[in-house]
C-alpha cells in the first residue's frame, strides 16, 4: 500500500496564509510545517509506505506511483487542492479529500473525490486504516471529537525537515471565544479539549532530535485556560533547556489579558501571535471581540514585550464601522506599538458561519457560487463592506501593508520593541539550526540581497547596533528582522511596497 499525503500550495500568492513560505532566498522555505499530514500519517496501518509531500517547499509529483492520495484542504487552498484531485483521478488514483474545509462545507467536495473525511481524522482513523488494505474506502466518514491523550507521535520523520524554521506542536482544540469572522469553532467546537503535558512534551523532544530549535504552540487559545496553561508552562520550564541540552524558542497564540509573563519567559516562549485587529471600539464590539474591549492594547502589547515575548501583531481594516480612513488609523496604531511584524487582513465571513448566513440574506456576499476569495488573507474578500467597494478595501490593505513595511516606519517600531524586550531567562543566542547536513538559516541568503537596496540596508544595520547594544535579546531581534526581509522581499516581488520607500 503506498499513501501520497499533500498540503497543496495556497491559491492566492497574497493570501496571509502564503506568508509562511520565505521569499529572497533560492530553496523553498517555510516558517512553519504543515501539521496536518504529518499528523495523518501517524495513524496509518504499520507497513504502508507513505510519501508526504507540503507543496509549500516540494513540488507535487503528479506521475507519482501510488494507491490512494490524500489532500488536507483549508479555506485557502480551495481550488488548488481540487485541480490536484482531477489529476489525479484522471490518472485513476483513488482520491481522499478532508481538512478544515472539507469539514465545513463537504457538499462543495462530493462528487469531486472517492472519499471524504469529515471533520477530525483522529475518531475516524480504525475505519479508514481497516477499509485502505481491503480496497474498501466509504464515501464518506465522519468523525467525532478525539480525545488529545490518545494520538500518537506526528511522523514528523517523513517532512523535508532541512526546509522549515519552527516545528509545529497541537497542543488543544476549542476556542471558547465565538468572534462573528471565525470559522475555527464551527468544526472544532467552543469547548477547549488539552493536550496533557506529557504527551504535549513528547513532541518538542522528537523535534529536538530532528533539529529544531524553534516550535509553535498550535493552539486557538493558549492562556484561556488558566490553569492548563500554569501546568504546561511549569513542564515546558522543567525540560527545556535541561540535561545539557539547548533551549528552545516556542511561540503560541496568546490572548492580550495573559497574565502569566513570568512562567511563558521561564519556559521559553518568545514569540506569540495576538489578533490585535484594530483599536476601534465599535469595530471590536461589532466582531464581538469583546476580549480586546476595554483593555488599553498599546500598554497591553507593552506589557507583553516587556516580559520578552515578541509580538506577532493580527490587524484588520474593513469592519463595517471603518471608512477609507481606517488605514490611516491603523497604521498610527501600529506605530505606537513595539512591535515589528503584522499580519493584515481583511474581514471575511466563513462558509457555515452565521456571519456567512447573515451577509447572504443581506446580499453581501460575493462569489457566493464559486467558493472563491473567502480566506481571510486573500486580497478581496467574500464580503461586500459597508462603506467602501471591495477593490478600494483591497488597494487601501496593500497601501497599509506598504506604509508598516518602509524602512522609516519599521525602524521606529524595531527600536520601540529592542528598547523594551526582557531578555530571555536562558541563552537562546545557542538555539542556531544545528542538524548535521541541514542547510543554513535563510538569513545567510536573505542578507546579502537585501544589503544592496539602501531601504533595507539602513534597517539591517540599525538592528546591529540595536544587537550590539543589547546582545542578550540579539535572537530575538535576528529572528524578527528575518521575518521583516522576507515580508520586504515579498512585496518587491508583487510590486506592492517599493523596498525605497519613504526614504
Amino acid at each position: 500500500m503506498r499513501i501520497y499525503l499533500i498540503a497543496p500550495a495556497p491559491d492566492d500568492k497574497t493570501d496571509t496564509a502564503a506568508e509562511t513560505g520565505m521569499t529572497g532566498v533560492k530553496t523553498p522555505f517555510t516558517l512553519s510545517a504543515a501539521a496536518g499530514i504529518v499528523s495523518v500519517a501517524a495513524w496509518l496501518p504499520r507497513g504502508t509506505d507513505i510519501r508526504i509531500c507540503d507543496e509549500v517547499v516540494q513540488e507535487v509529483d503528479l506521475g507519482a506511483e501510488i494507491d490512494p492520495v490524500g489532500l488536507s484542504i483549508n479555506v485557502s487552498q480551495l481550488v488548488r487542492g481540487l485541480d490536484l484531485a482531477r489529476a489525479f483521478r484522471r490518472r485513476g488514483v483513488p482520491v481522499v479529500l478532508g481538512g478544515a474545509h472539507v469539514s465545513l462545507v463537504p457538499e462543495i467536495f462530493r462528487g469531486r473525490a472517492d472519499c471524504l473525511v469529515i471533520g477530525g481524522f483522529e475518531t475516524a482513523a480504525p475505519d479508514v486504516a481497516a477499509d485502505l488494505p481491503a480496497g474498501a474506502l466509504k464515501p464518506e466518514y465522519r468523525c467525532g471529537k478525539a480525545d488529545m491523550a490518545a494520538m500518537p507521535l506526528p511522523r514528523r520523520d517523513l517532512y523535508p525537515n532541512d526546509r522549515v524554521i519552527a516545528g509545529v506542536v497541537q497542543t488543544s482544540r476549542g476556542c471558547p471565544f465565538d468572534g462573528t469572522f471565525c470559522d475555527v469553532i464551527q468544526y472544532v467546537g467552543r469547548k477547549q479539549r488539552h493536550k496533557p503535558p506529557e504527551k504535549v512534551l513528547a513532541e518538542p523532544d522528537q523535534l529536538y532530535r530532528l533539529g529544531y530549535r524553534e516550535v509553535s504552540l498550535s493552539d486557538d487559545n493558549f492562556a484561556v485556560s488558566r490553569k492548563r496553561t500554569r501546568a504546561l508552562l511549569e513542564a515546558l520550564i522543567g525540560c527545556n533547556g535541561s540535561a545539557g541540552r539547548d533551549p528552545v524558542r516556542f511561540s503560541p497564540q496568546i490572548s492580550i489579558d495573559a497574565d502569566l509573563l513570568a512562567l511563558c519567559n521561564r519556559a521559553g516562549l518568545r514569540q506569540v501571535v495576538v489578533g490585535l485587529e484594530t483599536s476601534a471600539p465599535a469595530a471590536l464590539a461589532e466582531a464581538n471581540k469583546r476580549q480586546n474591549l476595554h483593555v488599553g492594547l498599546i500598554g497591553k502589547c507593552r506589557k507583553l514585550v516587556a516580559a520578552g515575548l515578541t509580538i506577532r501583531g493580527g490587524l484588520i481594516a474593513g469592519f463595517d464601522h471603518d471608512d477609507l480612513g481606517c488605514f490611516e488609523r491603523q497604521f498610527a496604531f501600529a506605530q505606537a506599538l513595539p512591535v515589528d511584524g503584522f499580519n493584515v487582513s481583511a474581514p471575511v465571513a466563513p462558509y457555515a458561519t452565521p456571519l456567512y448566513a447573515e451577509m447572504k440574506r443581506a446580499g453581501r456576499i460575493a462569489d457566493a457560487d464559486t467558493h472563491r476569495g473567502s480566506a481571510a488573507g486573500a486580497r478581496l474578500t467574500n464580503m461586500l463592506p459597508a462603506q467602501m467597494t471591495r477593490e478600494e478595501l483591497a488597494e487601501g490593505r496593500a497601501l497599509l501593508k506598504a506604509a508598516l513595511l518602509a524602512p522609516d516606519a519599521a525602524l521606529v517600531r524595531f527600536e520601540a520593541y529592542a528598547r523594551t524586550l526582557a531578555p530571555p531567562s536562558q541563552d537562546m543566542g545557542r538555539t542556531a539550526w544545528v542538524k548535521p547536513g541541514a542547510r543554513r538559516h535563510p538569513l545567510h541568503e536573505l542578507l546579502p540581497l537585501m544589503m544592496k537596496e539602501k531601504g533595507t540596508r539602513r534597517v539591517i544595520l540599525a538592528v546591529r547596533e540595536m544587537i550590539a547594544e543589547r546582545p542578550e535579546t540579539g535572537y530575538d531581534l535576528t529572528s524578527t528582522l528575518t521575518l521583516y526581509l522576507s515580508e520586504c522581499a515579498r512585496a518587491a516581488n508583487r510590486a506592492e511596497a517599493p523596498l525605497e520607500a519613504a526614504q
